[in-house]
């Protein structure tokens, strides 16, 4: 076995015993005794998954999973909970946490779920970037390249592309990649409460404010502060974000010393913030800074082969969760996921995938795909209109023939136009038998 594992449990006798059936196994295992101490070895040790005490002094589980999801949504968290409270940890589930354990714990089952959890890390992780489409390799190489720098980056895209894996995948090939990731979604934090979750406020700043506490660029310092839905950020306060962009350095509310920052924001949006600016509705100035280098991410629709990659990718994940196996997907299957425009984008895709793993299915049939996709006879995944009826193979056979003509028969050249995999078009050319002979 491999695999490492980070242990979180204040009791020292549950602590070695949980090290000790681990380490035979041929994990390697490192232990905290309490929440802050655990999340301080995370960061430095980055481990492949933690097994996680949800009541600890100081800083509890449900704290702990908090912070796996801002900082390392990709690792499998397990909650370890007495009895009397299991209620909390399946509501923990809910928030992320992959599975949870009652303790007195069985080693065996302990065994088995640390092999499920490690089994989802083996595969392409959450945050990975999937899909081998052109545009997929083009926005690889844009990421490589703001990565190496300080610079501000927007992130623009409709709702549920995937602007915060984008983020994310920026943070990881940053220089200071170890140090924190911050994320404010705007939107869902209430206004009033907003300048104080950003830059922070000293005890007696406001009703409620009974102590120190440092906002999320302070957080940040060091590392990437990823501003979620900017868009939505109030016009009252866009002149103090200005200020902290500009000046790297914020001031906490109801301070008088402001503090010295150094972070690389990253902004992401689905609303047209040039629009925004004509309309009075953004500050001209901040939507310069914040957009010193622009990523924009296609709606699934446009990524070709992607969809079925991100479809295998989702449905091995959940199998993996629920300690099934990957269910078999037939080939009308696929060419239905193709075509289906995908309004939800990524979101709506993987929404769907867990659905039918849930299902218990071991080969996913038309029937067992949602109305919506069944009847499917709008814009396909290769572009295009397609009227109701039409035979969807039929349609991506003429595309493929269609681009090698214009190719020369250039197998690479053809893939790269249709935004597939030379493998990928090689497969259909067999599949649909076409050859040269045909042009005549």
């Amino acid at each position: 076995m491999t695999g490492k594992i980070l242990i979180l449990e204040d009791e020292p006798r549950m602590r070695r015993l949980l090290e000790l059936v681990l380490v035979e196994q041929g994990y390697l295992v490192r232990t905290a005794a309490d929440g802050r101490e655990g999340v301080a070895l995370w960061r430095q040790w980055r481990p492949d998954m933690v097994l996680s005490d949800l009541k600890m002094p100081g800083m509890d589980g449900l704290e702990v999973l908090r912070f796996r999801n801002r900082e390392f949504p990709e690792v499998p968290l397990v909650l370890l909970t007495a009895f009397g409270t299991v209620d909390t940890a399946v509501a923990a589930m809910k928030e992320g946490a992959f599975d949870y354990l009652t303790k007195p714990v069985d080693n065996d089952l302990v065994l088995e779920v640390v092999a499920r959890a490690l089994a989802t890390v083996a595969r392409p992780p959450a945050h990975a970037m999937i899909g081998s489409s052109r545009c997929m390799r083009e926005l690889a190489r844009e990421i490589a390249m703001v990565s190496r720098t300080d610079s501000a980056v927007l992130v623009t895209g409709d709702s549920g592309t995937g602007k915060e894996l984008v983020a994310r995948a920026i943070h990881r090939g940053y220089a200071r990649s170890g140090a924190p990731f911050v994320r404010v979604n705007c939107p869902a934090i209430p206004r009033d409460l907003l300048e104080s979750e950003l830059f922070g406020h000293r005890r007696g700043a406001f009703t409620g404010a009974v102590g120190d506490r440092p906002g999320c660029f302070v957080q940040a310092d060091g590392g990437t502060l990823f501003l979620d839905e900017i868009g939505d950020l109030p016009l009252s306060l866009q002149p103090k974000l200005l200020h902290a962009v500009e000046e790297k350095s914020v001031l906490p509310v109801g301070g008088s010393r402001p503090r010295r920052v150094q972070v690389k924001i990253i902004s992401a949006t689905n609303r047209d913030l040039e629009a925004m600016v004509r309309a009075g509705g953004f500050r001209e100035d901040l939507f310069h800074r914040l957009n010193t280098l622009h990523i924009h991410l296609p709606p699934l629709r446009e990524r070709g082969d992607d969809v079925v990659e991100l479809a295998r990718h989702f449905l091995a994940g959940f199998a993996a969760r629920q300690g099934r196996r990957v269910p078999l997907v037939g080939d009308e299957v696929l060419a239905r996921l193709r075509a289906y425009p995908w309004p939800g984008n990524i979101r709506e895709l993987r929404n769907v995938m867990e659905r039918l793993v849930l299902a218990g299915r071991e080969e996913i049939g038309m029937q067992d795909l949602p109305e919506k996709l069944r009847t499917v006879s709008g814009q396909g995944g290769a572009g295009g209109t397609a009227p109701a009826g039409l035979d969807l193979a039929a349609r991506e056979r003429d595309l493929i023939r269609e681009a090698l003509v214009r190719c020369g028969w250039n197998q690479s050249q053809a893939a790269r136009s249709l935004g597939i995999t030379r493998n990928t078009l090689r497969y259909r050319v067999r599949k649909y038998g076409i050859t040269k002979e045909e042009q005549a």
